[in-house]
């Protein structure tokens, strides 16, 4: 079969598409980014779609010339700019799904969430259920997989939740016990082969969890166990202290984290596995299973410790030339300045001109890194600016490299740190 895959280049999308592929189907990849998709998958057929923009039913009537089965993986966790909940989740599947019963489409599966049901209250579920309840309304042989959390390779969740166990105290949202049915990538897409290959009507809703609800206590110290941490060290924060920090990180991190999946992990996330088992023939994975099958790497220890420090370094770098700009203009004495800017060859007449460039220099610089704007250009300028700035201080005033204080030696590991995110954001 000709399998359309929308969402190709995420993480669900991406394993669906290699099982689709594994088993002898022919795949198409409707993605925004097609260039990296076909990095790694040059055989694939890529159409370039953007769930932001494409939501007319026409945008998608010539992209379904020859597709057998429709699957819709595309999703995201946080609103960011045009990527919202409205678009990404109701508009623009409505007017693909409608385009699939135009077309005659033979099947159309919908990657769902667990949770997008009548007792949704978030904009992520309310915004999955609305597509998922117009799809059931359609002439269409269709079926809505609703997965708890998935983890397995490349699973940002995992990841997550990995670097939370790895801090020397993990938090907990009151005492833990909030529950969820975590479903390994796996599992999740044979599931997803059986519907597409599949000759029996499907048309109904499928919750895709694994065999046992486990409580947050429990993820983790299996998480701690697995990377070998033997301190089982927790801290309790009230649930509406991490309300209120949720809240800040949603709109401030690019973390998972916001108030609404807070609210959402503290409302819980299982369901039944006896439904999936009856449908699909077999028991999912248990997290304790799939983890002691596979001893984790050297990358799965660096990746948990790395994953909040890396933000940090990032933040503390912004803080440092933002503080370095606005201090330098408006702080430390102007004739020192410019008695400086004299020793390296800058004359009086443009003095004034000449520091009040740099300063909006260091200060814009800051704050783009901290706003994450355009990271490797930034990046790169920020090395070639100290690059400049320790050219000059070394041909103009060497004495300062003996300075106990080191104003010039701390460029070398500042340099270096930069050049780290640097090579982390490419």
């Amino acid at each position: 079969m000709n399998i359309l895959i929308t969402g190709a280049n995420g993480f669900i999308g991406r394993h669906l598409l290699k099982t689709c592929l594994a088993h002898g189907h022919q795949v198409t990849a409707c993605v925004r980014d097609t260039a990296k998709l076909q990095r790694h998958f040059p055989e694939v057929q890529v159409i370039q779609c953007d769930f932001s923009k494409d939501q007319k039913i026409s945008d998608w009537l010539p992209r379904l010339n020859n597709i057998d089965v429709v699957i819709n993986a595309v999703g995201i966790f946080q609103q960011r700019g045009t990527h919202t909940f409205a678009a990404l989740h109701r508009q623009t599947p409505r007017a693909l799904f409608k385009a699939c019963e135009i077309m005659g489409i033979i099947k159309v599966v919908q990657i769902s969430a667990l949770g997008a049901d009548d007792s949704a209250f978030s904009q992520y579920h309310l915004s999955k259920k609305a597509a998922d309840d117009f799809l059931s309304t359609l002439d269409l042989n269709w079926a809505i997989v609703m997965p708890s959390i998935v983890y397995g390779p490349g699973a940002q969740s995992l990841r997550l939740f990995k670097a939370m166990a790895a801090l020397p105290f993990t938090p907990l949202v009151d005492d833990g016990s909030q529950q969820i049915q975590p479903i390994h990538i796996g599992d999740l897409s044979n599931a997803v082969l059986q519907l597409i290959e599949s000759e029996t009507p499907i048309r109904q809703r499928i919750a895709a969890v694994g065999p046992d609800p486990v409580s947050f206590t429990e993820l983790y110290g299996l998480l701690k166990s697995w990377l070998g941490i033997t301190q089982q060290r927790f801290i309790k924060i009230p649930y509406g202290l991490a309300l209120l920090v949720a809240r800040v990180a949603g709109v401030s991190c690019s973390i998972p984290v916001s108030a609404d999946a807070l609210k959402m992990l503290q409302a819980g996330n299982t369901a039944n596995v006896q439904a999936f088992i009856n449908i699909f023939g077999f028991t999912p994975a248990s997290l304790s299973k799939t983890f002691s099958q596979q001893p984790p790497l050297e990358s799965d220890y660096l990746d948990a410790k790395l994953y909040f420090l890396l933000p940090l370094l990032r933040y503390s770098l912004a803080v440092l030339w933002v503080a370095s700009g606005l201090l330098s203009a408006f702080a430390y004495p102007m004739e020192s300045s410019y008695a400086m800017l004299n020793e390296v060859g800058i004359p009086n007449s443009i003095a004034s001109a000449t520091l009040y460039s740099a300063s909006a220099l260091d200060t814009g610089l800051g704050v783009a890194l901290l706003f994450s704007y355009r990271l490797p250009i930034v990046l790169l300028l920020q090395i070639v600016v100290m690059l400049v700035y320790t050219a000059i201080i070394t041909f103009s005033l060497p004495e300062l490299w003996l300075h106990p204080f080191g104003p010039v030696t701390k460029n070398i590991p500042l340099i270096a740190a930069t050049w780290l995110l640097l090579a982390v954001e490419k």
